[in-house]
This record gives C-alpha cells, structure tokens and sequence, in this order.
C-alpha cells in the first residue's frame, strides 16, 4: 500500500477529515491527557462522533472491561470478515496465520505488552484490504481507491501507514508504550466502526 500524496488527500477529504493529519501529529507529540484528548478528537472524524470517549474517559477498571470488549468486538469483526471473504481453499495458511495473529494480538494487549500487539495490530490491518479487493489491495494505488471508496475508509489506511512509517523509527517517539496503547485501541475502534 502507498502513502497517500497532498493532492489524493485535497481531492477527496473535507476540511474536517484533512484535519485528521494534524490530529494524528499532536497525538504522538502530546503525552497523557493531552494524548487522550486528540485520540477522541480523531475518533470523532474516523469513528462514530462521542463513542471513543466512553474508553478515555472512565475509572481504571471500566477501562478495562471496556478495552477488553472492544478487542473481543474487534476480533469477531475481523474473523467474520475473514471467513466470508477468504474463497481461496488453497490458501488455508494465511488464513490460519491471521486467526492466530488475532488470537496472539488480543493476548498481547491483555497483558500489555505493548509493542508486540501494536505490531500484530499492523499487521492484520495490513491484510484487510487483501481480503476485501483481492488484489486489488495490494496494489501501489490501493490508498487513492480507498479514498474513492469512503474518505474515511481512505484516513483510516492512512492511519495505518502512519503507524506502518512509527515502527521504523520508535526511538524518536516518547511515551512509546502510552502511544502504542492509545493508537492500538484507536485503530481497533475505528476498525470496528466499519
């Protein structure tokens, strides 16, 4: 998948939906609340407007069931996905390496071990297209069809290929496990508004 170009992103965006980019920029610069902050504000363009905030803004143990759900919801959503687009019988391997990849992402947020499941969350979000278009996925052009399809459809594989672009350069980001937990949950929830 590419990177989605300033003229793909003026074309089909809003002024709302474009200023997702600076929404996600100030979200891996901010730490704590301020993080939190511009993860709901970026929920609210991506996701269902107010929804995301029911998993901020909580006591630690509402958090927790909460996040617990929104994973399970999350791995239904991709496993029924998988199983009603997956038409390749020949292919059985990369379908069971992608239940396991959910099976071990959830496990690894459980017991927050933050980057393994940031990765993992790539991972799978990166095989979603595939499974969708067919090759059409994988295409170089696949982010402008996307757009086509839905901006928001479009923002949220940008999102993705700006989490794609983080893992090559973790050192630069502070608060590392914070952001990963934050964007993991949001990419989890976005996903799950589909």
């Amino acid at each position: 998948m590419d990177y989605a170009e300033p003229s793909v992103l003026d074309a089909y965006l809003t002024d709302t939906e474009k200023r997702t980019l600076e929404l996600f920029q100030a979200l891996v610069r901010e730490k704590g609340a301020q993080r939190e902050s511009y993860a709901i504000r970026l929920a609210d363009v991506l996701g269902n407007p107010g929804e995301f905030a029911f998993y901020v803004h909580c006591s630690n143990d509402q958090r927790l069931i909460r996040t617990f759900h929104l994973l399970r919801v999350f791995r239904e959503n991709v496993e029924l996905l998988v199983n009603k687009t997956w038409v390749n019988e020949s292919e059985e391997k990369p379908k069971q390496i992608l239940f396991e990849d959910l099976k071990v992402f959830v496990e690894d947020y459980r017991a927050q071990r933050m980057g393994s499941a940031f990765r993992r969350f790539v991972s799978i979000a990166r095989a979603i297209p595939s499974l969708l278009f067919g090759s059409a996925g994988r295409a170089p052009d696949f982010l402008e069809y996307a757009f086509r399809i839905d901006p928001k459809f479009g923002l949220f594989f940008w999102f993705v290929g700006e989490l794609e672009k983080q893992m090559r350069s973790t050192e630069e980001i502070e608060s590392r496990d914070e952001l990963y937990t934050l964007e993991t949950l949001l990419g989890a929830y976005i996903l799950s508004c589909f």
